[in-house]
């Protein structure tokens, strides 16, 4: 399973206006990145095989059960690297009203004494 990079300290800087098409574009070029490498390792693929009938092999492959749950397995892995600036703004909404949260509980025990 892939890591991710542990997330880093302070605001994240906005550079086209506002979070949301900050994040789309994180997301678009993520998906870029990943096509390009695709196309590269295809086209490598179909160069080395060199014949017609490698690709017709491939045009009527059917994976297995097992192959199957391995994709879905490559599949999260992918969605979590690109949708992760949608992952870390939630979880930074989730820590700031956590920290909210105890600010408030703290002021009302100060207050009450």
């Amino acid at each position: 399973m892939i890591e991710l990079p542990r997330q880093a300290k302070g605001e994240r800087p906005i550079y086209l206006g506002d979070k949301t098409t900050d994040n789309l574009l994180s997301i678009l070029l993520a998906l870029a990145g990943e096509v390009a490498v695709l196309r590269e390792r295809l086209d490598t693929v179909e160069r080395v095989a060199g014949d017609e009938t490698l690709k017709a092999r491939i045009d009527a492959y059917r994976p297995s059960k097992e192959v199957e749950k391995e994709r879905d397995v490559a599949r999260a892995q992918f969605l979590d690297i690109i949708l992760r600036p949608l992952k870390q703004d939630y979880e930074d909404l989730g820590s700031k009203s956590a920290s909210k949260d105890y600010d408030s509980a703290i002021d009302i025990v100060l207050a009450a004494d």
